[in-house]
């Protein structure tokens, strides 16, 4: 038997014969075979089961197949002149005609009419719903002195003739079988469509990362996909065609109780948190039944953290630098790759201290690379670069109305984009007071809320934090919590500067030339006067500053000959600007400007340019205004009183 096509159950010999012919004729391809009533139910469910998309037959047969079939039964239509032809050929043969018909079909022929145009004044009818009712029919009418028998069935033409009536057959013309033949090709392809429907819906379903599992109306479980099967450590197999009150899962009894709609709710099964959603499926006529949608907690993080790392990635928050791209072999920079590998690995909290341009940020990067945190983002933050009346709400977000000219619909703040990796906050000596305090909150209960907003969000994330200024002593100016600075110091990291490490300057200009001259270039040599007098400066603008005098020598020196004179005057130029400089401080450091006004305000100018530029403490920024440290206690707070930023 083939797949997707169409079976004839004929109850008739000679319907079978004009079967035969008529599908020859117009090449239809069909399945034919002899069988009528009950013999005839069990070979069309055999059809059924081997993938039959639709039945034809006729007469009492045609009728119990409806009955019994799940597949469409197209039934080979008798009509009115059919029935006619036979009982006028009845009416030859005798005079007390009887027609016999399935009760289902009582209502389709109009016997009325019928026995009119015939002049039958003695037609009985005879109508049955099972073979035992028809047997006992067939017998009252004999005894009720029934002479012939019409009928659209063979069966019940050869009872009455074993009962000594005789029997008149109604035969289908040829009109009706192709008809018939006809629609079951429409239903046929009808049929495919639906299937083809159905199959990609359920194709659609099955790969979805949601469970699904569908429920009829009358609680009957009709399809599990996989990642509900996953999800419930059950086998679709044991469960579709199930009623749900037959299920052990205690999802589906809690549908059971409450077939309400309910959304986000959560509930443990076999040892695992599960999201899940009962949705009702309603349409025009009522409801239809109930989709259950289920997700594993650990498959939303999952699915989370692989959207986030693309995003991160299409953002550009992620670690551009590993420990191979710090430049150096000295023993200083071996300690300090050495001591930050170690770091690395583990989850606690690092401060990372050194002058101005000397590889901060690309530490923090490499050791966020090598991390376990190494797929999840990584937000880098300067605290300094950021205005201050901004930076709040940039770290930990907004709702929206939160204040005017916001976003619409809110903004996630930074700490919640570092959500499982890491946050470099750089300089972050330069966060305000209030900032600090809001930053400690955030380490010590690992939850932000945005401003505006009552809701509590959980973070997991790593906090790396660096700067430039020496904390301890911000911590005495009273710039700095103290807390604070204990709760970043977990791991400390101190970059030397590159005076302190002169041995890698060969090797850094070596790295730069490659930079900016390409991979493949020839690299200049340089005599070793050149290199003595580069490695003797002190570089006050460390690593970044010797970059920086690489580029440039490498721009000037495109179309030029002599590289070495161009070197020179360099290396000569970077010795004049530092001795310039120093005269520059000196002579700073001999007077100061203020713009006149009154002399209070002028004193306050005073104060605070003196406190700025010198960093004193405040016993020997007294000392040096010959007043005492109360005094100039009070006067500092008068300062900050007015709104002046003193440091």
């Amino acid at each position: 038997m083939k797949n997707n096509h169409i079976v004839m159950i004929s109850p008739l010999p000679e319907l079978t014969r004009l079967a035969h012919k008529i599908s020859r004729e117009l090449n239809f391809e069909m399945e034919i075979v002899d069988a009528f009533l009950d013999k005839g139910v069990e070979l069309a469910k055999n059809y059924e089961q081997c993938g039959a998309d639709v039945i034809i037959s006729r007469g009492p047969t045609g009728v119990l197949l409806k009955k019994e079939l799940s597949i469409p039964v197209i039934l080979i239509q008798i009509t009115n002149f059919d029935i006619i032809q036979a009982l006028n050929h009845a009416k030859q043969l005798g005079s007390r005609i009887a027609y016999f018909e399935h009760f289902k079909r009582r209502e389709v022929y109009d016997f009325e009419s019928i026995a009119e145009i015939l002049s039958l004044k003695d037609l009985q009818l005879f109508f049955y719903h099972n073979e035992s009712e028809l047997d006992e029919q067939i017998k009252r009418a004999r005894a009720e002195g029934i002479e012939v028998v019409v009928a659209s069935g063979i069966c019940v033409v050869r009872m009455a003739e074993e009962l000594g009536m005789q029997g008149v057959l109604i035969f289908s013309s040829r009109e009706a079988i192709t008809e018939a033949m006809q629609s079951a090709k429409d239903v046929v392809r009808i049929r495919e469509k639906d299937l083809e429907k159905a199959e990609f819906l359920k194709k659609i379903i099955d790969h979805t990362y949601n469970g699904v599992i569908a429920i009829d109306k009358e609680n009957m479980i009709t399809h599990l996909n996989p990642a509900a099967e996953d999800v419930l450590k059950a086998s679709a197999k044991d469960i579709v065609g199930k009623k749900a009150k037959d299920i052990s899962i205690p999802l589906i009894k809690t549908f059971l109780q409450n077939p309400e709609k309910i959304k986000g709710e959560v509930e443990k099964i076999s040892g695992k948190q599960v999201v899940f959603n009962y949705i009702p499926i309603h349409n025009s006529r009522g409801l239809l039944g109930t989709v259950i949608t289920l997700q594993s907690v650990n498959n939303i993080q999952n699915l989370e953290g692989t959207i986030r790392k693309k995003l991160y990635h299409a953002s550009g928050q992620f670690a551009r630098y590993s420990f191979d791209d710090m430049i150096g072999s000295s023993e200083e920079i071996e300690h300090l790759i050495d001591r930050a590998r170690k770091f690395a690995v583990t989850d606690s909290t690092v401060l990372v201290s050194g002058e101005s341009g000397t590889g901060k940020e690309l530490l923090v990067h490499s050791i966020h690379s090598e991390s376990m945190r190494r797929e999840g983002p990584f937000v880098a933050v300067n605290c300094d670069n950021i205005p201050k009346e901004l930076l709040e709400n940039e770290m930990f977000g907004y709702e929206e109305g939160a204040f005017t000219g916001e976003r619409k619909g809110g903004k996630a703040g930074l700490f919640e984009l570092s959500h499982g990796g890491t946050i470099f906050l750089d300089e972050v000596s330069e966060l305000s007071l209030p900032l600090q305090s809001r930053l400690l909150r955030v380490l010590q209960e690992k939850v932000v809320r945005r401003i505006g907003g009552e809701r509590i969000i959980p973070i997991n994330v790593r906090v790396i934090a660096a700067s430039s200024r020496f904390l301890p002593d911000e911590i005495k100016r009273g710039n700095f919590r103290e807390d604070l600075f204990f709760r970043l110091n977990v791991l400390n990291l101190q970059i030397p500067p590159l005076r302190n490490r002169k041995s890698d300057i060969p090797l850094l200009i070596e790295h730069f030339l490659r930079k900016y001259r390409g991979k493949d270039a020839v690299i200049d040599r340089f005599p070793d006067s050149v290199i003595r007098f580069l490695s003797e400066y002190d570089w006050p603008g460390n690593v970044r500053e010797l970059e920086n005098f690489i580029q440039k020598y490498v721009i000037l020196s495109e179309g030029t000959r002599d590289n070495f004179r161009l070197m020179e005057e360099l290396v000569d130029e970077l010795y004049r600007f530092r001795e310039d400089s120093k005269t520059m401080k000196q002579d700073r450091d001999d007077y100061i400007m203020v713009n006149i006004s009154t002399l209070e305000e002028m004193e306050q100018q005073i104060i605070k340019k003196l406190y700025q530029q010198n960093n004193e403490d405040k016993k020997d920024l007294a000392n040096r205004l010959g007043i005492s440290r109360t005094t100039l206690w009070k006067k500092l707070k008068s300062l900050e009183s007015l709104g002046e930023t003193i440091r």
